[in-house]
């Protein structure tokens, strides 16, 4: 099989654009593939950290009784207060 100058150039040319092309094509989707596991990566954090400050708040209001209201926990460095305890 013989393959002439021409033909090379115009087949190389062309397989070229085409690698181009299916990087281009390929960027995008990983570049969104990408993103969506960014996003899921922080709304677990934030459920994660949110579900954390839940149960010491939770935690706490389930043993108000025995502690008389002497400490106040917090929700993300706010100050939470239960009804029949006297605030700060």
């Amino acid at each position: 099989m013989n393959l002439d100058l021409q033909t090379i150039k115009n087949t190389a040319m062309w397989a070229l654009i085409g690698i181009a092309v299916i990087g281009i094509v390929l960027a995008i989707i990983i570049k969104k593939i990408v993103g969506k596991i960014i996003i899921l990566v922080l709304a677990a954090l934030i459920v994660f950290f949110g579900w954390q400050q839940r149960s010491k708040v939770v935690d706490f209001g389930n043993h108000l009784q025995t502690s008389a209201c002497k400490s106040h926990p917090t929700f993300f460095g706010i100050d939470v207060t239960y009804p029949g305890c006297p605030t700060n």
